[in-house]
C-alpha cells in the first residue's frame, strides 16, 4: 500500500485546527492528488502540517462522512472515489445479477468460454506477479463480463456496464486492504470456473457469494468505525 508524502503546506494556526486539516486534505482528494486506494497516514499527514494526530485523525472521519476516505478498522484509511451506499448498492446488484448470469451461463457455456475463464484468471496472476493493479483489475473485469456475455441475455452485459466503474474503485481500495496479495485473489476464480465446469447447480450461490465477499468486509469495517449511515462524496 502507497502512502503520498508530497509536502501539504506551511504550519497552521491553533484557530479551528480540525477545520483547517480537514479542508486542505479534502482539497487534495478533490484535485485527485492522491491515487485511489492511497493509505492516507495520520502521522505523516500530521508531520507534514505541524500538528498533532488528534486534528487530522477527526478529519479523516469528516471525510469518511462524505465518501471521499474509506476507513477499515486496525487498516486505516484510505482514498476511494465512492460512496457507501453507492458501493452497497454496486455489489447488491452484481450479486443478484451475477447469479443469474450464471444459470444462462451454464446453459450455454461451451469449451471456448471456459477456456477463455481460464485465461483471464491467467492474466491476473500476471499481473499479480507485477504488482500491476490496472492490469489486474482489467483481466477480473473481463473474466465476469465473460460470465454475463454467455448468458445469453442481451440486456446484461449493457447492465454491467454501469455497475464497472463502481466495481472498479472499490476493488482498487479493497484488493490491498484485505488481501496479503493479488494472486490470493486471482486463486478464488478457480472454484467459479470448476463449478461451471462441471454444471454444479449451487455455481450460481458461489458467484454471489464471491461478488458479495467484499461488500461485507467494507460494511463490518464501515460499522466498526462508527459511520453506517449513508454518506455521499461531494465534489466529484
Amino acid at each position: 500500500m502507497s502512502s503520498h508524502t508530497a509536502p501539504m503546506g506551511g504550519p497552521l494556526s491553533k484557530a479551528l485546527l480540525s477545520d483547517q486539516v480537514y479542508e486542505l486534505v479534502r482539497a487534495r482528494l478533490i484535485a485527485h492528488e492522491y491515487e485511489p486506494g492511497t493509505r492516507l497516514v495520520e502521522s505523516e499527514i500530521a508531520r507534514q502540517l505541524s500538528v498533532s494526530q488528534a486534528p487530522v485523525r477527526d478529519a479523516l472521519r469528516r471525510l469518511s462522512h462524505e465518501g471521499l476516505v474509506l476507513q477499515v478498522p486496525r487498516r486505516g484509511s484510505f482514498v476511494a472515489e465512492v460512496s457507501t451506499e453507492e458501493a452497497r448498492d454496486a455489489y447488491q446488484l452484481r450479486a443478484a445479477l451475477e447469479g443469474f448470469a450464471v444459470v444462462g451461463a451454464v446453459e450455454h457455456l461451451t469449451d471456448e468460454v471456459l477456456a477463455d475463464l481460464e485465461h483471464h484468471i491467467e492474466e491476473m496472476h500476471e499481473a499479480a506477479a507485477d504488482d500491476d493493479m490496472a492490469a489486474f483489475i482489467d483481466a477480473d473485469v473481463r473474466f465476469h463480463k465473460a460470465v454475463w456475455e454467455a448468458s445469453g441475455n442481451s440486456l446484461l452485459p449493457r447492465v454491467w456496464a454501469l455497475v464497472e466503474p463502481t466495481m472498479r474503485n472499490l476493488t482498487t481500495v479493497s484488493n490491498r486492504v484485505f488481501f496479503q496479495n493479488l494472486a490470493e485473489i486471482a486463486d478464488t476464480h478457480h472454484p467459479l470456473v470448476e463449478g461451471l465446469r462441471r454444471r454444479d447447480p449451487a455455481v450460481g450461490d458461489l458467484f454471489r457469494e464471491h461478488a458479495l465477499h467484499i461488500w461485507r468486509l467494507l460494511a463490518e469495517g464501515s460499522r466498526q468505525g462508527g459511520s453506517d449511515r449513508p454518506h455521499r462524496a461531494k465534489g466529484n
